[in-house]
């Protein structure tokens, strides 16, 4: 088939333009990378003939050395693309070992429309163009500016292509995220394991202090999407992505992975890993000090030892302990629960593997703090299982900031939460949930700009994470910059519109600002997503006869009677019971509620001296009893 530039060519029900760049599903525009894009080219041009591997790898990649795993991931995005599957091509075929033939047939169409407007159409007579006079100096400085021209070229053409920029000079890349690993067994049940191979990369790479990295909640936004890099990198803020696919067979898993520049979509590097899985830490390392080599970053030599001590692991504990993950990571109380389960099996399987103790841990903070368990029940587990994964391993950042939130919480052991806390954001300053829970202490001390400034890290880190932004939000609420936590929440819904912690966070903003109709309306919003028409409806009647006053009334009225018939305290309603009652100046029954939270070791009650809602009891003996007995500092408010 002729390469004619200004071709177009019809497949199925594809139409592709080179010349524009585009490639059209039934009139729509479908986004491929670049390379991705240039890799059809090559394969629809030349319909019906076998292109080797290093023909496409040649003409792909003239200037830069690459592994085949580049090509077989640009054909992997183009399957996808294309909706068509390996086991059962209708375009692409791959022939083993040798290249690949685009075997669908082809229609070559006539010239797409021109776009650049002609000189006759530019606004200029062609009697103008034809007879323009050049003077003495404008011929000088033409001849002068083709020569640097000429130049430009015979250095282009003569000097060797390395790849690399002028100078050897390699890309700046600060930033980076790993996109989800593509699973290629065929299995979806396998999904799992590609998630958590994800999960355990970006971790490695996280120890690396120069490089901002992309936490997993973030980059799994992306899984199974078809975005270009283009749509990609900006709205994570990263100068650089990671893409790769994950093969498990038997006792054997491969890793394909490339490093690609985001704003020039360019690929900087690629190599494949195959290792045994008990070997499989190891192999993580390797990959993470590989990338961090290639794109020039330093290691201190407390990064290298961290990312090159890796044991050897049982097969059976580390599956158990990436399915603990995947059902942690879902942050529901099925998904708690599973979580548990999960690393529980791990850590029977391996007792002495430090990582599965510290999913046992997490499992038992967010189970107590979330109340599917008693915190008095939940807690010390937690304390018991970060103490044993770190008297395994040390290292562990994750282990010290899950010893930290508890003594945060339940111990409420002020100075040896911040060390352990500090501890773990020098072991991996990439950890986002470290900076998150961080955040939590500081806003208990009151030390509320410090608490933004690591929400706003975390944030950095893990732009889409729910509970990051919300607690970012309630922190600005809590330092009384109301605009900005508005700003913040509406971001949040903007992300996730269905969550209702956003709603419950601007209703707290406009009930301080006293703008009740428009708390009243938040608050009904929180209702109407959790499909509670039945409360909203009790609440609307009391609100139009009795003002803002009445509707919390009635809602005081309706908690207090579920309160009393749960089999188990709620830690958020009685805070929200307390947060009401102080509202309507009513002392007595906030601090009945609050002593109810103190005696239950709520791990929410820690912000009550900085919460706005609370300032009715600032001045009660009561309230500053309390504060000392938790032992939080004064406010400056309270102090008053």
């Amino acid at each position: 088939m002729a390469n004619d530039p200004q071709a177009a060519y019809a497949f199925g029900r594809f139409t592709l333009v080179p010349s524009e760049k585009r490639i059209l599903c039934d009139g729509k525009v479908v986004p491929l990378p670049p390379k991705v894009f240039d890799t059809l080219v090559l394969l629809v041009e030349n319909q019906g003939r076998l292109i080797q591997k290093e023909e496409l790898l040649k003409a792909l990649w003239p200037d830069t050395v690459v592994e085949e795993v580049a090509l077989a991931h640009n054909v992997s995005q183009l399957r996808k693309a294309l909706g068509d599957p390996a086991e059962d091509p209708k375009f692409i075929e791959t022939v083993p070992k040798r290249g690949y033939r685009f075997i669908a047939a082809v229609r070559e169409l006539g010239e797409p429309a021109p776009r650049a407007a002609s000189p006759a159409s530019s606004g200029v007579a062609p009697s103008a163009v034809q007879h323009a006079q050049w003077s003495r100096p404008t011929i000088l400085a033409t001849l002068a500016a083709v020569l640097v021209l000429v130049a430009g070229v015979a250095v282009y053409v003569y000097l060797p292509r390395t790849g690399q920029r002028a100078a050897g000079v390699p890309p700046a890349i600060h930033s980076l995220a790993v996109l989800p690993l593509e699973n290629l067994s065929g299995d979806k049940e396998q999904e799992y394991f590609a998630d958590g191979m994800t999960d355990e990369v970006i971790t490695e790479l996280g120890k690396v202090g120069a490089l901002r990295v992309i936490s997993r909640t973030s980059v799994m936004q992306y899984k199974g999407t078809r975005k270009p890099l283009s749509d990609i990198a900006p709205k994570l803020n990263v100068d650089a992505v990671v893409e790769g696919t994950i093969l498990r067979s038997g006792n054997r898993v491969r890793i394909t992975a490339q490093l690609i520049e985001a704003s020039s979509d360019r690929h900087l590097w690629a190599r494949s890993y195959e290792r045994d899985l008990k070997d499989v830490l190891a192999l993580q390392g390797e990959v993470a000090r590989d990338i961090a080599e290639e794109i020039r970053i330093k290691l201190t030599p407390k990064e290298r030892t961290l990312l090159t001590e890796a044991h050897a692991i049982d097969p059976e504990a580390h599956d158990a302990y990436l399915r603990g993950r995947y059902w942690w990571s879902k942050r529901d109380a099925e998904g708690e629960w599973k979580g548990l389960d999960y690393f529980q099996r791990a850590v029977a399987k391996d007792p002495n593997y430090a990582l599965a103790y510290v999913g046992v841990a997490d499992s038992f903070v967010v189970l107590g703090h979330h109340g599917h368990l008693p915190p008095q029940e939940a807690l010390p587990k937690a304390k018991e299982a970060a103490m044993k994964a770190l008297e395994l391993d040390p290292s562990l950042a994750e282990a010290h900031t899950s010893l930290a939130i508890v003594k945060q919480s339940y111990d409420w052991d002020w100075s040896g939460a911040e060390r352990e806390f500090k501890e773990a954001i020098a072991l991996n300053p990439n950890y986002a949930t470290a900076h998150h829970w961080y955040s939590h202490y500081l806003v208990a001390m009151g030390r509320l700009d410090e608490a933004v400034n690591e929400l706003e890290r975390a944030r950095d880190l893990d732009p889409f994470s729910i509970p990051i932004n919300d607690f970012l939000g309630m922190t600005l609420y809590y330092a009384r910059r109301y605009d900005d936590a508005v700003r913040q929440f509406r971001r949040g819904l903007e992300m996730h519109p269905d969550r209702v912690e956003f709603h419950e966070g601007i209703a707290n903003i406009y009930e301080q600002k006293k703008l009740f109709a428009e708390a009243f309306a938040e608050h009904q919003q929180v209702l109407s997503l959790n499909k509670d028409t039945q409360t909203a409806a009790a609440l609307e009647q009391a609100y139009q006869r009795f003002g803002y006053r009445g509707y919390l009334g009635k809602r005081i009225q309706s908690l207090e009677q579920s309160l009393q018939q749960a089999p188990k305290s709620d830690l958020f309603t009685v805070l929200f019971l307390a947060h009401m009652y102080a509202v309507l100046n009513d002392e007595a029954h906030a601090m009945s509620c609050l002593e109810r939270a103190y005696d239950e070791r709520n791990p929410w009650l820690l912000n009550v001296q900085v919460d706005p809602a609370m300032d009715s009891l600032r001045s009660s003996p009561r309230f500053r009893d309390l504060v000392r007995r938790i032992g939080l500092p004064l406010s400056s408010l309270d102090k008053n």
